[in-house]
């Protein structure tokens, strides 16, 4: 057993996709955020927090949205990342988060329900997302966008909207590793 490698399973061609499509909205993600050029103020809170706006040819309405967060790193993570199905515990906007389906170690497949609005003025809106997570030194990446999956067809009574590209950037804040400052582009269309 001393010499003995465990195997990883390949992934197969649907697999591979996911990951391919997980990937992708993680880089699209990451060259909307390097771009500074054209990003409007929508609101900045007296604490700092802010929310910016642009509008991409290709992907329409993004905000982009820039807060820190008075937890440490690895306890955001852990709450986006590892704990993704409690979401709708301290999230408001959402009713449930499913994962439907684990790919490797930084890939899955999501189901998430929205919360009903005030009034109901939307009407039920679901999500089917691949999501991506990367950690690099101290910097952690946690991306997605709409895919489709077969098991998860549309569901009676919700309107699939689609998300994506999106992404979450963790870092923690300079001189206080008790904080964490969190970028997140999100990107939407609720049908």
């Amino acid at each position: 057993l001393a010499g003995a490698r465990l195997e990883e399973k390949p992934f197969s061609e649907t697999e591979m996709s996911y990951i391919k499509q997980g990937e992708e909205a993680l880089q699209k993600s990451l060259r909307i955020l390097e771009d500074q050029d054209d990003w409007k103020t929508e609101t900045v809170a007296g604490n700092g927090d802010k929310v910016l706006s642009k509008v991409l040819p290709d992907v329409g309405k993004v905000f982009r949205l820039e807060v820190v967060v008075d937890q440490p790193l690895d306890t955001v993570y852990g709450e986006l990342v590892d704990n993704m199905e409690q979401m709708g515990d301290w999230n408001p906007n959402v009713k449930e988060v499913r994962i439907l389906e684990k790919i490797g170690k930084d890939t899955v497949i999501t189901h998430e329900k929205a919360a009903a609005t005030p009034g109901n003025i939307v009407g039920p809106r679901d999500f089917v997302s691949v999501r991506c997570s990367k950690r690099r030194g101290s910097t952690c990446v946690l991306a997605g966008m709409s895919t489709t999956y077969g098991a998860m067809p549309e569901q009676e009574g919700f309107i699939r909207a689609e998300n994506g590209p999106t992404c979450m950037v963790l870092r923690p804040l300079p001189g206080s590793p008790s904080q964490t400052r969190l970028t997140w582009l999100l990107s939407i269309d609720l049908k």
